[in-house]
This record gives structure tokens, C-alpha cells and sequence, in this order.
């Protein structure tokens, strides 16, 4: 099937720009406000454990903030799925919106709040893009955690030889796109980051308003066709 027939939101072009956006903000949670990741809340995890290990009891309400926040960033878009369940489109540019409005919050206080605060912001806007974003071509898609997308990088580029299963080739090369976007995202934040510092948050930012525009876009010529 044609990347055409499937929704906006589920196009590979969309998904690649929700995994640079992940990578990004994971890369400049961890470089700029305390080594903590916005959405890899496993890699949260595994830090507070090794500090719990290390009886480095100071830095563990860290990682439970970004971990609670992500929780309640969650919470908040799992209800509104269900305020706009029958509004067919709404959810997926209102998620962008909000994501836009915590980003530029932080762009804002990045400066002013102390780091615990800016990486709360950071996970609620990791949270929205998960629960919102969880299909690409119809099929299973997180944009946040590449351990499951090098499962099925494996797994498709087995099926695609061995079997010469065209269908495999095309999610191998699906999946490698979506890795290789999150990784560039991450790269360009790092290039970034002793330049900018703080503000390297405008990465993202850039990211997600191309996001809301191309899907403006591409919600507007689906109307004009029907």
C-alpha cells in the first residue's frame, strides 16, 4: 500500500520528524539540565538504581520527577484522547500544540528554573508525543524507544532475505529511517550544545512547527480531495 492511503499522522515523513524530535529531547535533557532523559524513562531507571547502588541519595529526586512527570504527561493526553475521541484529526495537532507550548516554556525558563523543573517540562512533552503518536503505516510505532525498533530492524531484514519477503524489505528500511532520525536529532543537539547551551531546546522547537505545518498541509489537500 502506498504511503499516501494512510493518515498524516502515520506517514513515514511525519514519524521521522516525531523521532528526531525524541532524540533531540533526550539528548538536551541529558547534556543541559542534569544528565536526566526526557522520555528513555528505562535509562531513568537504570540511573536511579546505580545511584541508589552508589548511596548517592541527593541526585534520586531527579529521576523520580522525570519519571512521576512523564506519568502524569500521560495521564493528561489519555484523557484527552477520550474528550476527542469522535474528532477525527484534533487530537494529533492538538498533542503538536501542546508539545510546542512546553517546549517554548522551557526555551523560555531555561535560564531561571533550576534543572529539576525544566526536565519535569521536558518529560510531560516526551509523554504527550508517546501516548498521542502509536502507529506508522497502520502498524505498532514508538517514537521514543529505539530498543523494540532494533528488534524489528532485525527481525524484517531476516525475513526480507531469507524469505525475499518485499514487504519485510520495506519495514526494514522503514524502521532504519525512524533510528537514523532519532539518532540525527540527538547528533545536531549535541553539535549544538556548546554553542547554545540552554537554548538548544530551539532544535525541537523548529522540529515540532514543521510537524504542525506539514500536517496542516497535508489535512487540507485530504479535504479539497473528497
Amino acid at each position: 500500500m502506498r504511503q499516501q492511503a494512510y493518515p498524516a499522522h502515520e506517514q513515514l515523513l511525519f514519524g521521522s520528524g516525531l523521532t528526531m524530535v525524541a532524540g533531540a529531547l533526550d539528548a538536551y535533557s541529558y547534556l543541559e539540565h542534569g544528565e536526566v532523559f526526557a522520555g528513555l524513562q528505562t535509562g531513568n531507571l537504570i540511573l536511579l538504581g546505580i545511584n541508589l547502588g552508589k548511596l548517592q541519595v541527593a541526585v534520586v529526586g531527579r529521576y523520580l520527577t522525570a519519571m512521576i512527570a512523564f506519568m502524569v504527561g500521560t495521564m493528561m493526553i489519555r484523557g484527552l484522547q477520550h474528550l476527542l475521541e469522535k474528532k477525527v484529526g484534533h487530537l494529533q495537532t492538538t498533542v503538536l500544540w501542546i508539545e510546542l507550548v512546553l517546549l517554548i516554556s522551557v526555551a523560555i525558563t531555561t535560564s531561571i528554573l533550576p534543572d529539576i523543573a525544566i526536565t519535569a517540562l521536558l518529560s510531560l512533552t516526551a509523554a504527550a508525543e508517546l501516548q498521542a503518536f502509536r502507529q506508522l503505516k497502520g502498524t505498532p510505532f514508538t517514537p521514543l524507544m529505539m530498543t523494540g525498533n532494533f528488534r524489528t530492524l532485525a527481525e524484517s531484514l531476516f525475513d526480507g532475505i531469507r524469505y525475499r519477503d518485499r514487504a519485510a524489505r520495506t519495514k526494514a528500511t522503514d524502521t532504519l529511517t525512524v533510528m537514523g532520525s532519532f539518532a540525527l536529532g540527538a547528533a545536531i543537539v549535541g553539535m549544538l550544545s556548546k554553542t547554545l547551551r540552554g537554548f538548544t531546546v530551539i532544535i525541537p522547537i523548529i522540529i515540532v512547527i514543521a510537524l504542525i505545518v506539514w500536517l496542516r498541509q497535508q489535512t487540507q489537500q485530504r479535504r479539497w480531495k473528497h
